[in-house]
């Protein structure tokens, strides 16, 4: 698995709507808002950021190079 960390869920959820977006998901079609948005969701880390596995997504290089194998995971 692939991850990016993100130092907050908007910056997390951005990217994954690009993503969406770009795989033309239902979401996305005439903006109904309705069906997939999102290929992956971010998750919160354990130091209080956000990890969103871009196993999967389509990375620029500045993004492959930013990539980490894992995070720590919040636990209860």
């Amino acid at each position: 698995m692939l991850y990016l960390i993100y130092t907050n869920e908007e910056d997390a959820n951005a990217r994954a709507d690009e993503e969406g977006k770009e795989l033309n998901f239902d979401y996305w079609r005439e903006d109904n808002g309705i069906g997939t948005r999102w290929l992956t969701a971010p998750v919160p880390t354990a130091e209080g950021e956000w990890a969103l596995d871009v196993t999967d997504y389509d990375l620029d290089e500045q993004e492959q190079a930013s990539t980490v194998s894992s995070y720590n995971p919040v636990t209860e």
